[in-house]
C-alpha cells in the first residue's frame, strides 16, 4: 500500500490558547490535509494513510487533548478544540485552505471547523453521533470493531480506556451541533462508510449536502480497510 520513500514524518508540540497539542507532520508542497482521530484513539491510526498521501499533500495528524502526546485539560469544548486546531494550522503557514478529516465522533469537530474556518473539504470517516460516546468504554470500543482492522495495522491503532475522558468528550460534543453556515467558499463534504449506515450520521441539518461513499469493508476504520480507495477519494479533493 505504501510507496518506498524517505521518512519525512516529524513530531511537534504546539501551545494553543487552550493547551498543548502533539502532532505529526509529513512536510510537502501540496494542500494541507489534517487528520483528527476518533475519541480514545491517537494519531498513529492515521500513519498508513498519511504515508501514502504525503507525495501529494502536506499532511498533519493530531492527538486530541487528553490523547497520546497531548495533555489533558479540565474541559473539552468543541468550539475551543476547533479554535486551537485553527491556531495550530495557521502556525504552519501553509497558505492554502485545508482538507479536514475526522473519524467517528470527531467528524463533528471536522464539520465544525469547516463551519468556522476556510476549508477546502471536510471528510467524515465512519461518523457516529455524539450520543454514541455515552456508552461505557468497552461498549464504545466494541462498536468500533477493532478486531476487524486489517492485521498489519492493528499495532498502530492505540486506544485509551479512560472512562472520564470518554465522558468528558461526550458531554462537550452532544451539546454542540455544528453550524451549517460556512465561512467563505462552501467546502466539499464527503462521508465515507465501511458499511451502509442505518441512518445519516453526519450533521442531520446538512445531510443532503454530504456525498456518501460506502466501501463495503469490515469494521469501522474504512481508511485502513480500503486504503487505496480512500487515498483516491482524498486526492480528488486536493
Amino acid at each position: 500500500m505504501t510507496e518506498t520513500l524517505p521518512p519525512l514524518r516529524t513530531t511537534h508540540l504546539f501551545d494553543a490558547a487552550g493547551g498543548r497539542w502533539c502532532f505529526d507532520l509529513w512536510d510537502g508542497t501540496g494542500r494541507p490535509v489534517v487528520f483528527i482521530p476518533a475519541v480514545l484513539f491517537d494519531r498513529t491510526c492515521w500513519w498508513p494513510t498519511a504515508a501514502d498521501l504525503r507525495p501529494y499533500a502536506t499532511v498533519v495528524a493530531v492527538d486530541l487533548p487528553g490523547h497520546g502526546g497531548s495533555p489533558g485539560r479540565d474541559r473539552y469544548e468543541p468550539d475551543d478544540l476547533v479554535d486551537d486546531l485553527a491556531m495550530l494550522i495557521d502556525s504552519l503557514q501553509l497558505r492554502r485552505a485545508p482538507v479536514i478529516v475526522g473519524h467517528g465522533a470527531s467528524a463533528t469537530l471536522a464539520a465544525l471547523f469547516a463551519a468556522r474556518y476556510a476549508t477546502r473539504a471536510v471528510v467524515a470517516v465512519d461518523p457516529i453521533p455524539a450520543t454514541g460516546l455515552c456508552a461505557d468504554v468497552d461498549t464504545y470500543l466494541r462498536g468500533l470493531r477493532l478486531t476487524e482492522i486489517p492485521g498489519q495495522y492493528r499495532g498502530l491503532v492505540r486506544t485509551s480506556h479512560d472512562p472520564r475522558l470518554l465522558a468528558a468528550y461526550a458531554t462537550g460534543l452532544r451539546h454542540r451541533r455544528p453550524a451549517t453556515a460556512t465561512i467563505g467558499v462552501t467546502p466539499t463534504r464527503l462521508a465515507v462508510y465501511s458499511r451502509p449506515p442505518s441512518e445519516p450520521e453526519t450533521d442531520p441539518q446538512a445531510a443532503d449536502t454530504w456525498r456518501q461513499e460506502v466501501y463495503d469493508v469490515p469494521g469501522r476504520f474504512a481508511s485502513l480497510a480500503a486504503g487505496r480507495r480512500f487515498i483516491t477519494d482524498l486526492r480528488a479533493l486536493l
